[in-house]
């Protein structure tokens, strides 16, 4: 072979595996069961090392100077494989007993992260990118589009910003007085095995939120983990909830930048500024970029994710593939559920296939898809891999906080049999299998789009007609108030069925209104031989020219509600009820398939300011909106929604900054001991305050003075006291008191309320 005729190569080749045999005499001195006669002295593998490294160098000089980078590149990697081969082996199976510098583990990870781009970037025949210069791309996006964009992100500003240190959110103390100083405590220290400070994993909002350290600097001779909660906790409650909370805000109002832009490259400046618009002016998303959790930025993570990978299969661009496997790995760092887009990217690669103008050659096709799948995965997994500093020690870190983690395992078995298969079928039988079963959905295309929209259709309309008939079939707020185990009592149906509930009624009415006229679009329009929106689907250039409407705008609104149902059956088959929160990811997509709608119905509308006049119209309806429910947004429900209900059944801690402030204004404030089924009641009041439901919690305890109950805990709380005779409170009656100190209703709903009532009232 060559490569060993050559003087040079040969000399490459011993260097290799001097290289391997020194790392694995390095690894046996460092382990605890290292043979004792073999090199004692550790600085002699350092010089080693310092030698062949060298001799590579010096070769590459003067005999390989004239190759490319990538042969050099790979060559370098080829020579490291035993090496790596070796520490892969010592570092990360026998870690426990090696003792190493961690950068000999984050340089074996980087190894298989060079390894990684170059497949990346030797494997895929990428398109030439369009460059725009920033100013031309100003220009022309128009003085109108821009005023608006700018007023849309101003509403969101303001509101988000608004009174912001005045809320008590869910479990924020976790994260501001315990994971986020913790996280950067144990960064400052380089304890990278204790950075994984949440099964989240959180990382994205440690990273944001961390900013708020400025103003509060963690002291890092604190070693012990309460000790570090109390140091921060000794700051102002209100001063911690504004410098950590600040940052997740902007970051979000940043984000509406980005939104505006990939839907502009995917459905037009127009149905960009749309959506924009009615993304900036929802309540749901302005109140969760308004808590520190990781739901706070996975709204923008794993939609823009979506976005910049439906992007690349339009233009196969090396920028679109890595700002999709960047956000995709950002996603994943945010909260592990978003691995459910691995399976989503995966299926992708069939639907396009369905969407292709003329059928191409399926075997060549599917090679190249899978290439640029795996791809955006390795990116993903790089991504991951920098900014996670645990795995830098453990790489099988890596691999169970992604592809492996506990969100996807449970459906990961099937998802892997599948991909192997296909890979099999692809590779080995040329598509026998797989190949007749395209062809037939391809020309079959129009039914596919059908049966799947008519589904979506026919659920949102079953919980209209469920909710308005007093759900008589499924009890929606049941299912959701115990979104963890209501699979018990509960079909597989029902819960599938009950997660429509707050995706229709958490949004505004225009939304819905949007909606059912993109339906209607798509039912009205879709052919055989076409995929087109119908002539209506078209506005008016200033110059009254007709401007055609995307021609694949079907196309992304089928893949939208393709991942909604593909989402709501990964949860329902994990056994969890999406609430508000836990199927936040979806919203943007539903008012992008909103705005799609409302852009049709504009079209249809001949007058030449028609556009602007609607998207102002959709700005004034938001803010009206928001305005009438600060600063509570999450407890927003729209008037769709009888009075008797609400949506937000698991709240984030709407009330508790109100109810604190109502007991503050009592004369002996300080004096006085409360109990709380809302812990974040006591981080604002000034005086005692607790959260239990324990028998000899309340016998060693102060006299109670006042309870602070609320709606969204009444179901836990009776579950827990029930049958309990040793309680010296009657809970029942306390929570179905109508005579109260203190009421406030969250979005003018009786059904959504935080009370205070007199505690001698309620004595056994």
């Amino acid at each position: 072979m060559t490569l060993f005729r050559k003087t040079e190569y040969k000399t490459l080749s011993i260097i290799s595996i001097i290289l391997a045999l020194n790392s694995y005499f390095f690894i046996e001195r460092k382990s605890t069961n290292a043979f004792p006669l073999i090199f004692d002295n550790i600085k002699i593998h350092y010089l080693i090392y310092i030698i062949c490294i060298s001799g590579i160098i010096w070769i590459i000089w003067k005999f390989l100077k004239n190759e490319s980078i990538a042969q050099l590149i790979k060559k370098f990697l080829l020579i490291s494989i035993p090496t790596e081969i070796v520490f892969i082996w010592g570092l990360y199976i026998i870690h426990d007993e090696t003792k190493a510098h961690f950068l000999f583990y984050f340089i074996t990870g980087l190894y298989l992260v060079i390894w990684a781009l170059f497949f990346i970037e030797t494997k895929n025949n990428f398109a030439l990118r369009e460059k725009t210069k920033p100013l031309k791309w100003l220009r022309n996006q128009g003085a109108s589009i821009l005023l608006l964009l700018f007023l849309s992100l101003s509403i969101f500003g303001y509101f988000g910003t608004k009174d912001i240190a005045n809320y008590a959110g869910v479990d924020e103390p976790l994260w501001t007085l315990d994971r986020i100083p913790y996280f950067w405590k144990n960064v400052g220290e380089m304890d990278w095995k204790n950075t994984s400070i949440s099964d989240k994993p959180g990382i994205t909002v440690v990273i944001l939120s961390g900013l708020g350290l400025l103003d509060h600097p963690v002291s890092y001779h604190y070693d012990d983990k309460k000790e570090l909660g109390s140091f921060v906790a000794q700051k102002d409650i209100f001063t911690i909830n504004k410098d950590f909370r600040l940052p997740l805000v902007l970051f979000c109002l940043l984000s509406l930048i980005l939104f505006y832009i990939f839907i502009q490259e995917l459905l037009g400046k127009k149905v960009a500024l749309l959506s924009t618009i009615l993304i900036s002016t929802s309540p749901m998303l302005i109140g969760m970029s308004r808590i520190i959790n990781p739901d706070a930025i996975l709204w923008v993570f794993a939609p823009l994710t979506i976005l910049a990978y439906l992007i690349f299969l339009k233009k196969e661009t090396r920028f679109w593939l890595y700002t999709s496997g960047i956000l995709l790995g950002l996603s994943i760092l945010t909260k592990y559920v978003a691995n459910i887009l691995y399976i989503f990217f995966f299926g992708l690669i069939f639907l396009e296939y369905l969407f292709k103008d003329h059928q191409e050659n399926l075997s060549q096709y599917l090679k190249k898809s899978f290439i640029q799948f795996f791809s955006v995965i390795l990116i993903s997994l790089v991504t991951f891999f920098l900014l996670f500093p645990e795995t830098w020690i453990n790489l099988e870190k890596l691999f169970t906080g992604t592809i492996l983690s506990q969100a996807f395992i449970t459906i990961a078995p099937i998802f892997i049999a599948l991909a192997l298969f296909l890979t099999f079928d692809t590779f080995v039988l040329k598509n026998k299998i797989t190949g007749p079963i395209l062809n037939f959905f391809f020309k079959n295309k129009r039914y596919l789009i059908l049966i799947l929209s008519g589904l979506f259709l026919l659920f949102i309309i079953f919980t209209f007609l469920n909710t308005y008939l007093k759900m008589q079939w499924v009890d929606f707020e049941a299912i959701l108030s115990s979104p963890k185990t209501s699979y018990r009592l509960n079909s597989f149906l029902a819960i599938f069925s009950a997660n429509f509930y707050p995706l229709i009624f958490a949004s505004l009415p225009i939304v819905i209104f949007g909606l059912f006229a993109t339906l209607f679009a798509i039912f009205n329009n879709v052919r055989l031989t076409r995929f087109t929106l119908s002539p209506s689907l078209r506005g008016r250039t200033k110059e009254g020219v007709r401007e055609k409407y995307q021609p694949k705008a079907i196309k992304i609104i089928f893949y939208f509600i393709s991942f909604i149902l593909l989402y709501y059956f990964a949860t329902t088959f994990n056994e969890v009820a999406s609430t508000i929160r836990y199927q936040v990811i979806l919203y943007p997509l539903l008012l992008i398939i909103s705005a799609l709608g409302i852009y049709n119905l504009i079209g249809i509308i001949k007058y030449k300011y028609s556009f602007e006049i609607i998207s102002l119209t959709l700005l004034i309806i938001g803010s009206i909106t928001l305005f009438n429910i600060k600063s509570h947004y999450l407890g927003y429900a729209s008037f769709l929604l009888p009075k008797d209900y609400i949506v937000d059944v698991k709240d984030m801690g709407d009330g508790s900054y109100e109810a604190a402030q109502y007991l503050n204004s009592l004369p002996e404030a300080k004096n006085l001991f409360v109990w709380t089924d809302k812990n974040g009641v006591c981080s604002f009041f000034v005086g005692k305050c607790d959260s239990f439901y324990d028998s000899l919690s309340f016998k060693n305890s102060p006299a109670i003075d006042y309870f602070v109950i609320s709606s969204g805990r009444k179901s836990k709380i009776l579950n827990v006291t029930q049958n309990k005779s040793s309680l010296p409170y009657d809970f029942e009656k306390i929570y179905n008191s109508k005579e109260t100190e203190f009421s406030l209703f969250i979005g003018n709903r009786q059904g959504n309320y935080v009370k205070i009532l007199e505690a001698e009232d309620f004595k056994k």
